[in-house]
């Protein structure tokens, strides 16, 4: 791309961003919506934030592990199942317990105590920018209030997207030093 070509991108995000500050502030979601899509356009289409709501959970998802105490095998929460087991009658009469959640160790088979466990999650840490935000949340039935709320929260995480991915973006071109190639922006120049 022609370093030349920058700086309208640079002035066309800035654009947008204030669009989108002044459309959030005043709760006018259309315009919200129409500034954050403008932006994710500007974008090289490797650079751009994709709106996906089961890509979004997949690579936000939470990983829990139980670990047996028994043989120390490692156990994710999908290959176990937690239940009750009612204790005996010395048992109630000692610990003044009704029941208790236990796992099964798939592997060895012995019964875990739940609250003597060590399970581990493993989530992503704040900030993480991942490149893809969920759909937008839909009007329905929703209560207005929630659904402001949501639509504001969703369009705050998506401008915070498009913010590392514009940052991300600059960075590569400005370090290329202007190499002539062209990623399909239209910087607005006219040719004869």
């Amino acid at each position: 791309m022609p370093q030349a070509r920058l700086p309208d991108v640079n002035t066309a995000y800035n654009k947008y961003r204030n669009e989108f500050a002044a459309a959030i502030k005043a709760k006018d979601y259309k315009i919200m919506h129409g500034a954050l899509n403008a932006t994710n356009a500007l974008l090289p289409p490797e650079y751009r934030v994709r709106i996906s709501t089961q890509e979004y959970l997949q690579v936000s998802k939470v990983d829990t592990t139980y670990e047996c105490r028994g043989c120390d095998h490692i156990s994710k929460k999908e290959e176990i199942q937690v239940f009750y087991l009612m204790p005996n009658r010395i048992e109630t009469l000692l610990f003044s317990q009704v029941s208790q959640k236990v796992w099964n160790c798939p592997h060895c088979h012995r019964t875990n105590k739940l609250k003597l466990t060590a399970i581990t999650k493993e989530q992503l840490q704040n900030p993480s920018f991942l490149g893809v935000v969920p759909n937008p949340p839909e009007r329905g039935v929703m209560h207005i209030r929630e659904f402001e709320r949501d639509t504001e929260t969703w369009g705050l995480n998506m401008q915070a997207e498009l913010e590392e991915r514009m940052a991300q973006f600059r960075d590569d071109h400005w370090m290329r030093g202007g190499e002539e190639d062209d990623l399909g922006i239209d910087g607005g120049e006219e040719t004869e």
